[in-house]
């Protein structure tokens, strides 16, 4: 029977491990099968989590108390700053997550001067950071097979995942500010649907003609309200969605290079390495 996210969450056996720092908690959880449902949170903590299975379909958020607000698809990073009340969509199913809690003065520095505004909090619901995404991933590694050096490892990744987000944060506000030139929020939502598509890879141009714009004007528009350019934003895209094939099947690398529209195993894997810094198959080794 499917749980409500609550209850889901307050379950005694939902954390399989966990290693206490200063000011944070580093937590593997395992989420029993929930139920698809609305509800308002609002974090105690700082909440920095990375999935580690499939996302819920349909999973989104917004700011509450403005029915007006578009909603924010949560992506496979997300941040949940504490204090911000927040109305979430939650898709059916079980997954997993790596995550940590921070409380407030560890992060206090890294929140210094962010509003979280629409735009910022938007940017923390949907984290596009492959530098914080793979220190995610090797703490959820270091947690699930601790050695004697794991805590002192965590640790470091710890303080390292703060600066990072401090980064992140700052570049997030900065486009926040400079959203004037960029694209229309209507525009963004189809640029974005079209380049997260199941299918085969839209193209800028096909991208850019379905927004009413041309090309060169898309692209500088695009990089405005992102802050990455939309070529990259496709290359990353196909590589987030190998990265769900490889872990949720065993296909060999040469279908699932097939279904991203690559034209062979070699062109996929050389791309996959150069975003991730790793092969194919040592992703799918690691998540597994």
């Amino acid at each position: 029977m499917a749980l409500s996210i609550r209850q889901a969450r307050s379950r005694p056996d939902l954390v399989r491990r966990s290693l206490v720092f200063e000011g944070a908690v580093a937590e593997l959880c395992a989420y029993p099968e929930v139920r698809a449902e609305t509800l308002l949170i609002v974090e105690p903590e700082t909440v920095l989590m990375l999935g580690l299975s499939r996302l819920l379909s349909g999973s989104e958020g917004r700011r509450a108390g403005d029915p007006r607000r578009p909603f924010v698809r949560f992506g496979g990073l997300a941040l949940r700053p504490a204090g911000v009340p927040l109305e979430v969509h939650v898709g059916q199913g079980a997954f997993d997550t790596v995550r940590i809690r921070f409380d407030e003065k560890r992060v206090e520095a890294a929140f210094q001067g962010i509003a979280f505004d629409d735009a910022t909090l938007a940017a923390c619901l949907d984290m596009r950071s492959h530098v914080i995404e793979d220190s995610m991933i090797r703490l959820a590694a270091e947690l699930e097979n601790p050695t004697q050096e794991s805590a002192a490892m965590c640790e470091a990744l710890v303080a390292l995942l703060v600066l990072d987000l401090a980064r992140y944060l700052r570049e997030a506000a900065s486009r926040s500010a400079r959203r004037n030139g960029g694209l229309s929020a209507r525009a963004l939502r189809t640029a974005l649907a079209m380049i997260e598509t199941e299918g085969e890879p839209a193209s800028i141009d096909a991208i850019a003609e379905r927004c009413g714009l041309s090309r060169h004007h898309f692209m500088r528009c695009f990089r405005v309200s992102t802050g990455i350019a939309a070529g990259c934003a496709i290359r990353r895209h196909r590589v987030e969605r190998a990265k769900r094939l490889l872990v949720e099947d065993d296909r060999p690398l040469a279908e699932i290079a097939g279904l991203l529209g690559y034209a062979g195993a070699p062109s996929f894997s050389a791309a996959f390495r150069r975003e991730t810094g790793r092969s194919p198959g040592a992703w799918r080794a690691m998540m597994r």
